[in-house]
């Protein structure tokens, strides 16, 4: 997917320039790569804004206007204030149409798994993946079929075909798998309670044993006395 965007040169003459700028609704960046010299350069806050809103979906290449040439390029970084999230500062790679270039690409699942409606866990490994391709093949996304996808099953890397692109991570990468549900083990059931009868005859067999220890300890010493006769 391609935008274009308008962008226009600029040089701080003194301190306080940039920070003016940003007051103006201006945002500052700068545009290099390609065998270029860097520029400085400045887009309008409420036309970036828009691209921004599609990158957070997809992944975009820029025909960045500057005077009356056309820039194809990547944004390779956004700077954002981190107290209040303003934007502050934005890189824009200057890309050839003839060359391969790298960019990270969204993943989105489409389709309803088999697995998930049987209670399956839908479990996505890759949100994104780094791919290799020419400016003109690069897609906004990667879409996944799932709806053949059962439990205990993966999609790989490798089961996705998309032609001119080349994935740099290892192709037995797993995209997204479908878990079994968790069976929940039940409790063991309480131990029953002795019955309250029990629980006397058991105190009653105490105090009887303890009278028989002793009364034996007693007739003991009698026999002994009785053999010395």
């Amino acid at each position: 997917m391609k935008m274009e965007l308008e962008a226009y040169l600029y040089e701080p003459q003194k301190k306080g320039d940039v920070r003016r700028m940003r007051m103006e609704g201006k945002i500052p960046g700068v545009l290099y790569g390609h065998k270029e010299k860097s520029k400085r350069i400045y887009v309008l806050k409420k036309e970036f804004e828009k691209v921004l809103e599609t990158l957070k979906k997809e992944t975009v290449t820029i025909e960045l206007k500057l005077k009356e040439k056309t820039y194809p390029c990547l944004i390779k970084a956004i700077q954002h204030n981190p107290t209040d999230g303003r934007l502050l500062h934005i890189d824009f790679q200057h890309i050839s149409k003839k060359e391969k270039i790298k960019a990270t690409i969204p993943i989105h699942l489409i389709g309803e798994a088999p697995g998930v409606k049987k209670g399956g866990l839908l479990d996505q490994h890759l949100h994104e993946v780094v791919i290799r391709c020419l400016p003109d093949h690069l897609p906004s996304h990667i879409d996944v079929d799932i709806s053949n996808l059962d439990i205990g099953k993966t999609i790989h890397l490798r089961d996705i075909a998309i032609s001119n692109i080349e994935f740099e991570i290892k192709p037995e990468t797993p995209v997204v798998s479908i878990l079994a549900p968790k069976i929940e083990k039940e409790a063991p059931a309480p131990a029953a309670a002795p019955a309250e009868g029990a629980k006397e005859e058991t105190k009653e067999e105490v105090k009887e044993e303890k009278p028989r220890e002793e009364k034996a300890k007693e007739e003991k010493p009698a026999k002994e006395a009785q053999k010395e006769k």
